[in-house]
């Protein structure tokens, strides 16, 4: 007998249980007695033969379908040899039918020595790798390619777990790192048994779930803003008032007393202005819309250079500005702006070691009508498990940080239609990008109309 796309037909009755060999018997001798009974007693004055054949087989269709179906599904739910058609599917798969590559999910393929057989073009897609870079390498050596990586080695190291164990695994969330862009993966195991039920490999099926990862994490993000905005909206105004007359009392306790020089009065006074300017962060993060002007980015980043060159030079930081001049102007509040500017180089001075340096660069995009601003530095960049979470309001991960600082300035450009990302750099360090939409209406040549 010819094999038929791998498999005779032998070989598939072989793997049926005896249980559902007896229901298709049973419901092909129960189909021709439903039949005989209809044709015969159910309509005998039938005008025509044939009109007696045709209503007795579409009745007896519909009471065979019926019986099938819920004789199949008892079987099925508590018949495990149907896992000899689970296996002849998955070596289907493996050998790779014309289904295998129009998945979207990645297929990888491991023998039982660790022999990476095969994989899809899904995979291929998700993992940004070329086939050749996968295919007949040992998972296990896989494994030790992405030693640098920690998050990487997860991937390759459910397979091996499921390998040696011989555990099926479901579902299983882990992160993969692509070009610096973090991936969210669920990972399904499968094992591979021969007629003898003893496991010939694994078979993984990966899916990226990343887009819907990130919408959730945006959901969060948007509802602790908020909930920071209703916190700034009932307190902020309440606190601030108290606290400047606090500090205002304590300035005059201090000129009549001549306690100036005294330490624990600078430590009051900076305690007290370092309370308004988080009760200030709780305002801007409550507001919503900014006063627009028309204002140029480069003149708010030269008019800010030399702070920034004095506190970069205070820990041997080396800070290079590049400037794309006749760039058009955007709409935005120019203080809003300052901010977010000052906020995101102070941040990456700060982490920076001595000796660093940071690339400051701000261009036009005019296919997409943008104003660019990047800030690239070669410090030891973001840890991947906190790119998502640096926007977040109160995360931090300075000993005496506020967390409001990132979480402000994406608030602020949010208000301003732009975007504020960051990651990192394939060569180290890490690099944040304002993106600002171009004014429609700028004249680059105007001082008198432009701030």
């Amino acid at each position: 007998m010819q094999k038929k796309d791998g498999y005779i037909m032998k070989e598939i009755l072989s793997s049926v249980s005896p249980k559902i060999k007896y229901v298709l018997i049973l419901s092909a001798t129960l189909f021709f007695v439903f039949l005989i009974v209809y044709a015969s007693f159910i309509y005998p004055n039938s005008t025509t033969y044939s009109d007696k054949i045709f209503r007795a087989l579409a009745f007896s269709q519909m009471l065979l379908i019926v019986f099938i179906s819920y004789s199949m599904y008892n079987l099925i739910k508590g018949d495990s040899a149907l896992r000899g058609i689970s296996g002849i599917i998955r070596d289907e798969i493996s050998e790779g039918s014309p289904i295998f590559n129009t998945i979207s999910d990645g297929i990888i393929v491991v023998d039982s020595k660790g022999r990476i057989r095969n994989i899809n073009q899904g995979l291929c897609n998700i993992l940004g790798l070329e086939e050749k870079q996968i295919i007949n390498k040992n998972i296990y050596s896989l494994l030790n390619e992405w030693d640098g990586n920690f998050e990487n080695k997860a991937l390759p190291g459910i397979v091996i777990e499921s390998l040696e164990t011989q555990q099926e695994f479901r579902q299983q969330e882990k992160v993969f790192v692509r070009d610096s862009e973090i991936l969210y993966l669920a990972v399904s195991t499968y094992m591979l048994r021969n007629k003898s039920k003893n496991v010939i490999g694994v078979l993984a099926v990966i899916h990226d779930f990343t887009q819907r990862k990130r919408l959730e994490q945006q959901l969060m993000h948007v509802e602790k803003l908020a909930t920071a905005g209703q916190m700034a909206a009932e307190l902020a105004h309440e606190i601030k008032n108290p606290i400047c007359s606090i500090k205002g009392l304590i300035q005059i306790m201090g000129k009549k007393h001549c306690l100036e020089d005294s330490k624990y009065y600078e430590v009051i006074t900076n305690e007290i202005d370092r309370i308004s300017v988080l009760l200030q962060g709780f305002l801007t993060l409550a507001q919503n819309k900014p006063k627009l002007e028309m204002v140029r980015v480069n003149s708010v980043l030269e008019q800010i250079v030399p702070l920034i060159e004095s506190y970069a030079e205070n820990k041997n930081i080396n800070i290079n500005v590049d400037l794309q001049k006749d760039m058009p102007s955007i709409n935005a509040d120019r203080d809003n702006i300052r901010q977010v500017i000052v906020n995101i180089v102070q941040n990456g001075i700060d982490a920076l070691p001595k000796n660093g340096s940071m690339n400051i660069s701000i261009w036009y995009d005019q296919i997409n009508d943008l104003i660019k601003m990047e800030f690239k530095d070669n410090g030891s960049g973001i840890k991947p498990e906190y790119l998502d979470k640096i926007f977040e309001p109160f995360f931090t991960t300075k000993d005496n940080g506020s967390g409001l600082g990132l979480a402000i300035s994406h608030k602020i450009i949010e208000n301003h239609c732009g975007k504020l990302f960051a990651f990192n750099n394939l060569d180290g360090g890490a690099t944040f990008v304002i993106e600002l939409p171009a004014a429609k209406r700028y004249e680059i040549n105007n001082n008198n109309k432009v701030s």
